[in-house]
């Protein structure tokens, strides 16, 4: 049977070592997300699951030269703390801990490190930090959302409300319907916007968040140009950048 574990956790430090010194291991994948309410509906799991998955798929995909480490599953979510049970961290504290994964990393050889993230509220605090972490680690940073991989056509031709990521609405609920659907409490779907999703419109959009990591990752092996800036989706037909002016 093949081999296509890529988490770090699930190599024992013989197999990680021969691989990164016989030059397999090109790249790492650091994912980071969130536990927090995701309205009456969705399990809080939900930014983590997904970041997660679109991780562990587009590194498959890259096989063996991308490794995934274990995901950062609290963010930065002080917004939420109003709704008990949402868990959170200081950005300052959270910024500092991705650094240190990506430190260990990087002391290890891996030149190529994707910051890989599935939640808003991780954006502005890492944008702020991710020049001086890649100076001070001297290699090939990049901090990237999964959503930021989309073509805005796709975007507006799939969403109903032109709206994505959002949160706990069409999108968030549409790509749990097909990724764990059992975390998708039908009885307590409150809001319109969530009522909108399908398991149709999951499933459309799911492939090209892979495969657009995938070819974030490939890039940045080859020391190719990667232009993506952060990047949310509202009404209207226009791409926001997160953290400037609207393009």
């Amino acid at each position: 049977m093949s081999d296509t574990r890529v988490f770090v956790g699930d190599l024992t430090r013989k197999e990680f070592r021969e691989r990164l010194h016989a030059g397999t291991i090109q790249a790492a994948i650091v994912p980071t997300a969130a536990t927090e309410q995701h309205e009456e509906h969705l399990e809080m799991i939900h930014d983590t699951l997904h970041v997660t998955h679109m991780a562990e798929q587009a590194a498959k995909r890259l096989h063996p030269s991308v490794v995934v480490a274990t995901p950062i599953g609290i963010g930065v979510s002080e917004h939420w703390m109003e709704h008990i049970g949402t868990l959170t961290v200081r950005p300052e504290i959270f910024c500092e801990y991705v650094y240190d994964v990506c430190h260990s990393l990087a002391r290890a050889g891996i030149q190529n490190i994707l910051i890989l993230n599935g939640h808003g509220g991780n954006v502005k605090p890492l944008m702020r930090r991710i020049d001086e972490y890649r100076d001070k680690l001297n290699i090939n940073l990049r901090f990237q959302s999964y959503w930021d991989v989309y073509d805005p056509d796709l975007v507006f031709e799939v969403m109903e409300n032109d709206r994505l990521p959002g949160h706990a609405d069409e999108f968030e609920t549409s790509t749990m319907r097909v990724l764990a659907p059992e975390r998708v409490h039908e009885d307590d779907i409150e809001n319109p916007l969530a009522a909108a999703g399908t398991k149709e419109k999951g499933e459309k959009l799911i492939e090209p968040a892979i495969e657009g990591v995938a070819d974030v990752l490939r890039k940045m092996i080859a020391d190719e140009k990667v232009d993506l800036p952060p990047v949310t989706f509202r009404a209207g037909g226009r791409l926001h950048m997160i953290t400037g002016e609207p393009v």
